[in-house]
């Protein structure tokens, strides 16, 4: 079975730079396929396959917690990568997700939702996960929730007239809850008010206007080799994203404070091999004794119904049996803890 770092899709799928590097920085350290860090390396056949003007580069994807951002990649990927709840703010890490054709390579942040005020370190560090993303694309995809003051989408980040940045495109998401004078009139404001140079109208969620914007990215990358093997989907090894799987039921059986509290490590991960089945052992941190209580239930019935929704999405991921064990423990105030970010990847420039 493919690891995360190599999953093949379920279907198939401006300006000088020194590419040099980023291919170097792709080729990592070759381990065994099953190892849960496995991530292949980029080979010169790769690189040889690539036709004459060959294009690569990367594509920020920005907006309002719960736009649609993380619907838009896991589209545009053809694979799910991120979380995707009616929830804001699910998504912590700059995830990146890469879409290859024979002719393209396209790397794309999904980054942590716009946000006007920060409550804790770990919202500022969201934040810079997002203009670190702008800084190093050569495009940009703004998703606009339509249905909910979309003039308002891009308050934080509003290319003006000096705007010497990278092109951006707008998706006008849920367009069909607006009338045709209502999204022609806020097609001409973004691009006159925001500078966008296209204005798309669609669903990510029904895959509605995603090919037209997957056309607009690629016109704009520059000539480039092949940056991945073009069979990976992401970057991120198989870890991280059962952490993100175990989050993400978090976000969807609990309410309150409680999914944005939570922070979930992954203490061990083994394969055993003779049982093809892996072993999976999670912590999940918590700020406070009293969400510890919520999270496991009464006689620790809500962690089971937890464990048995996690597992069923990761054995489906993973293309094996896992055995998941889950446990919850008190970082009091980690939000709010440089240490404690730190240790959880919050300060790692491959996840931020």
């Amino acid at each position: 079975a493919p690891s995360a770092a190599a999953v093949v899709p379920a279907s198939g799928a401006t300006g000088a730079r020194d590419w040099s590097k980023y291919a170097q920085q792709s080729r990592g350290v070759i381990l065994d396929e099953r190892d849960p860090m496995y991530s292949p390396a980029l080979t010169d056949d790769d690189l040889d396959a690539d036709p004459p003007g060959h294009k690569s580069g990367y594509v920020a994807v920005i907006g309002k917690p719960n736009a649609g951002k993380s619907t838009l990649i896991n589209a545009i990927v053809g694979q799910k990568l991120s979380i995707v709840s009616h929830k804001a703010q699910t998504t912590r890490h700059r995830i990146v997700g890469i879409a290859s054709g024979t002719d393209h390579q396209m790397i794309l942040f999904d980054t942590p939702g716009i946000i006007e005020e920060k409550h804790n370190k770990l919202d500022e560090r969201m934040m810079s996960a997002v203009i670190s993303s702008i800084q190093n694309s050569e495009a940009i995809i703004a998703v606009v929730d339509s249905s909910r003051d979309p003039k308002e989408a891009l308050a934080m980040f509003q290319p003006g007239n000096n705007w010497t940045g990278p092109p951006m495109a707008v998706l006008l998401n849920k367009g069909d809850l607006l009338s045709e004078d209502e999204l022609a009139e806020l097609s001409d404001w973004y691009k006159t008010a925001c500078k966008a140079e296209a204005v798309f109208v669609g669903s990510a969620l029904q895959y509605v206007g995603v090919d037209e914007i997957k056309e607009w990215i690629v016109k704009k990358l520059p000539e480039g080799p092949t940056l991945y093997p073009k069979s990976m989907v992401s970057e991120q090894p198989e870890r991280f994203f059962v952490a993100e799987i175990v989050r993400e039921k978090i976000f969807l059986l609990y309410e309150r404070e409680i999914p944005y509290s939570c922070q979930v490590q992954i203490r061990e991960f083994k394969e055993r091999k003779s049982e093809n089945k892996a072993y999976i052992s999670a912590s999940i941190l918590v700020e406070r004794d009293s969400q510890k209580g919520v999270l496991i239930g009464k006689g620790g019935a809500a962690l089971k119904r937890l464990g048995q929704a996690a597992r069923k999405d990761i054995e489906t991921f993973l293309e094996r049996e896992v055995y998941l064990e889950l446990s919850v423990e008190v970082s009091e105030g980690w939000r709010q803890d440089r240490k404690a970010l730190e240790s959880y990847g919050y300060f790692d420039p491959t996840y931020t």
